[in-house]
């Protein structure tokens, strides 16, 4: 009886095996968004319509035994490697259908936490002859070639001030200034997120192809766009001491092909307290991206979606029924950040990864209904941005098979 219940096992097993399949190969005037999980920290990469690649964040918890107060996910898909090691065999087996050489366009940082810089601790890797060590993004730039690299504050880092930037993340942020020094002297490329800008990030090779394709640049370093032309003005007036936390100081950026549109705005906070339960106005950067947003098709969450995030202000103007969530830790998402994504009507939530205990309590609390497999998840937008689909990958396998698709959705953020 037993043998006969392993033969039955075995048997469902490759049934499905054989069912399994993988996402078609991209092609061009389609654009991917991938929405990688690691369980270390968020990294998002981008294959734009001519076939330009854009990378945003490659973070490295390091040693999780360090994160005593909190759950934080299981290394996906193992812990063989390091995050950066998988970050790059992801991108190079996405990257085959382009037929050139491995590189990344642009690799976008979104603000210096070490969730999405890479922590430098003993897990990090000393290289002989590097000035710094190996850990998330100053790891995968060793790994694949990045003709750009930009950050909301090269070259001075001198905002909110250079005194209190040599205070944040002690071991982190000093790690990834001397991987930018030596970029530097090796002559590649580094540039400050400009802030309002539109002609920063662009198509690399068909830009005339695909005009309906752009990235605005909307907030960053203390800046934001007024929404008219280029212009900026400062925001952190409104802030204790005039200067914004780490966070709220993330690049954020509005991308739009066609009738499609998607929002990434790092891990700005949306003016609630760190438990969620009481406003926190000085805190809230939010509510000012939202004047100047507009509506999108899916937006990635802020801050994880941890309870200081997506506030009403910011979730009624970007209108969108889809919400992607980089995840971590135990406490992604956070109920209170749940609740207000569910009240305001979005009915596909999509985890790059979530702890057990979380889904659980979600669905405790009602709040699970919108919440869809987890895995890589991957946005693709048919050609000249008229519909979208999402696809959700197996991230503890190699073959990346897909586990879960949603219906076709006609593109309308842009409208």
């Amino acid at each position: 009886m037993k043998r006969i219940l392993l033969i039955i096992i075995a048997a469902v097993v490759a049934l499905s095996a054989a069912e399994a399949k993988p996402l078609k190969a991209w092609k061009e005037g389609t654009l991917d968004i991938h929405h990688i999980s690691t369980g270390r920290g968020p990294a998002i990469f981008f294959i734009l319509p001519d076939g330009t690649r854009m990378l945003v964040d490659a973070g490295d918890l390091g040693d999780p035994s360090r994160w005593t107060h909190k759950e934080i996910m299981p290394a996906v898909p193992n812990d063989s490697k390091r995050p950066a090691e998988w970050i790059a065999r992801y991108i190079e087996h996405f990257s085959k259908p382009l037929n050139r050489d491995l590189y990344i366009d642009y690799a976008v940082i979104s603000h210096f936490d070490s969730d999405h810089i890479g922590y430098c601790d003993h897990t990090a890797i000393t290289v002989e002859g590097k000035p710094y060590k190996y850990t998330g993004i100053t790891h995968l730039g060793n790994l694949i070639p990045i003709h750009t690299l930009i950050d909301r504050g090269y070259p001075n880092y001198d905002y909110p001030s250079k005194a209190t930037m040599a205070k944040r993340n002690k071991l982190s942020f000093p790690n990834y200034r001397l991987w930018v020094e030596e970029r530097d002297r090796l002559g590649h490329k580094n540039e400050q997120f400009k802030v309002g800008s539109k002609e920063q990030l662009v198509l690399k090779s068909k830009a005339s192809h695909y005009p309906t394709f752009s990235i605005q640049n909307v907030a960053g370093n203390g800046l934001i766009w007024t929404g008219e032309g280029s212009a900026t003005r400062a925001i952190a007036d409104q802030y204790p001491n005039g200067r914004l936390h780490e966070n709220s100081s993330s690049c954020v950026f509005r991308l739009e092909y066609g009738n499609f549109a998607y929002y990434m705005g790092g891990d700005i906070s949306g003016g609630y307290s760190k438990k969620g339960l009481k406003k926190a106005p000085w805190n809230d950067m939010q509510t000012a991206v939202s004047k100047v947003i507009g509506t999108v098709d899916v937006a990635l969450a802020d801050h994880h979606g941890y309870a200081d995030s997506m506030n009403e202000n910011l979730l009624k103007a970007l209108n969108t029924n889809v919400i992607g969530l980089p995840i971590w830790d135990l406490y992604h998402p956070h109920p209170k950040a749940m609740t207000r994504i569910v009240s305001q009507g979005v009915t596909e939530i999509f985890p790059a990864g979530i702890t057990e205990y979380r889904r659980n309590e979600m669905k405790e609390k009602g709040l699970a209904d919108g919440l869809r497999p987890d895995g890589h998840v991957v946005v693709r937008v048919t050609k000249e941005g008229k519909k979208y689909q999402i696809f959700v990958l197996n991230d503890r396998s190699l073959d990346y098979e897909i586990i879960y698709k949603s219906k076709v959705f006609t593109s309308r953020g842009n409208k």
